[in-house]
C-alpha cells in the first residue's frame, strides 16, 4: 500500500520505520516539507500521488512536558485542534482514509476503565484540565468518526534510550508520583495501525495494554534491571511538583479495539519488561565503550 505518515516526531518515526519494513510504499513528510495545514497544498499532493491511507501523527506535546502548552497556546491550538480538521477535509474530498493518532489524556481518575464511549471528564469543558488536554479533545470533536480512525494512545514505552521513551524518562526523574495509566508499547502499536490500514473502520479506538501497571509497580520492575535504575527515586504526593498544569491518569479499556479488529494488545507487563532488557542492553554497550 502507498501510505503517507505526517509528522516526523517519535511516533511518526518509527511508524514509517516499521511500515517501510513490511514493504509498504511510504512518503513521510514534516510541515515544513509538506504544509499540510495548507488545504490547496495538500490536496495537490494527494491529487497527483496515489495515497491509499493518510496517518496524522502530528502534534504539539510541548518540551520536555505539557507544561510548555501553557505558553504556547496558540501553536498548541492549531496544530492539535485545527490542523485534524484541515486534513480530514481534504482526504474527505479525495476519498482517502484517515488515521488520526490522539491520546487517552482526555479521561482522569480510576473510578473505571475508559471506553471510547465515556465522556472525557479532563477535557475541553473541564476547569482543572491541562490546555494540552483541551487541545486534544478539541482535535476529536472536529473530526468525523464516521469517516475517520481516532486512535488513543496513552504513555508510550519502548526498548530505547530515546526522551518520548517513557521509561527512559523515568530514570531522569528523582521526584516520582505513583498513579496508575495505561501504556502502549510503539511497535505494537505501530502492529495495530497497520492492521488498520489494512482493514480500515473509521471510530474512535483505545490503543493500549491489558493490566495497566502503577508508577510503583514499575519501579519494583525496574530493580530486575540495575543499569536502568535510578538510585535518586523516591515517591512524592502531586503538589510537592513544580508543575503549570495538571496531569492525565488514568487506565483505558481495550476491550473494542481487541473485538473490532482482533487484535492482541497483550499484557503490559510483558512490554515493560521487554522494554527494560533492551534499554539495559543498549547501557551495557555503552558502558563498554566507555
Amino acid at each position: 500500500m502507498n501510505i503517507l505518515v505526517l509528522s516526523k516526531g517519535f511516533i511518526a518515526t518509527r511508524l514509517t520505520e516499521y511500515l517501510i519494513q513490511e514493504n509498504h510504499t511510504v512518503y513521510n513528510f514534516s510541515r515544513e516539507e509538506l504544509d499540510y495545514g495548507n488545504k490547496s497544498r495538500f490536496f495537490n499532493f494527494l491529487e497527483k500521488t496515489a495515497i491509499d491511507a493518510v496517518v496524522n501523527c502530528a502534534g504539539f506535546t510541548g518540551k520536555p512536558n505539557v507544561d510548555e502548552c501553557e505558553a504556547r497556546k496558540e501553536e498548541c491550538f492549531i496544530q492539535n485542534s485545527i490542523l485534524p480538521r484541515d486534513i480530514q477535509e481534504v482526504c474527505k474530498i479525495k476519498r482517502v482514509n484517515l488515521i488520526h493518532v490522539s491520546s487517552g489524556c482526555i479521561y482522569t481518575g480510576y473510578d473505571k476503565e475508559y471506553t471510547e464511549e465515556d465522556e472525557p471528564n479532563f477535557g475541553m469543558f473541564d476547569n482543572d484540565s491541562s490546555f494540552y488536554s483541551k487541545t486534544k479533545h478539541a482535535g476529536e470533536l472536529n473530526l468525523d468518526t464516521d469517516f475517520t480512525n481516532i486512535i488513543r494512545i496513552r504513555m508510550p514505552i519502548e526498548g530505547t534510550l530515546d526522551s518520548k521513551n517513557l521509561l527512559h524518562k523515568l530514570k531522569g526523574y528523582n521526584k516520582l508520583i505513583d498513579y496508575k495509566n495505561s501504556k502502549t508499547d510503539v511497535t505494537v502499536l505501530c502492529e495495530f495501525i497497520e492492521t488498520v490500514i489494512d482493514d480500515f473502520k473509521p471510530g474512535i479506538f483505545n490503543a493500549v495494554h491489558s493490566n495497566s501497571l502503577t508508577t510503583k509497580e514499575v519501579i519494583e520492575l525496574s530493580k530486575e534491571y540495575p543499569l536502568v535504575v535510578n538510585p535518586e527515586w523516591e515517591f512524592v504526593d502531586f503538589e510537592d511538583l513544580n508543575t503549570k498544569c495538571g496531569r492525565s491518569n488514568c487506565v483505558l479499556s481495550n476491550d473494542k479495539s481487541k473485538r473490532v479488529f482482533d487484535f492482541d494488545w497483550g499484557d503490559e507487563e510483558y512490554y515493560i519488561r521487554k522494554s527494560f532488557e533492551a534499554m539495559s542492553g543498549i547501557l551495557q554497550e555503552e558502558e563498554k565503550q566507555a
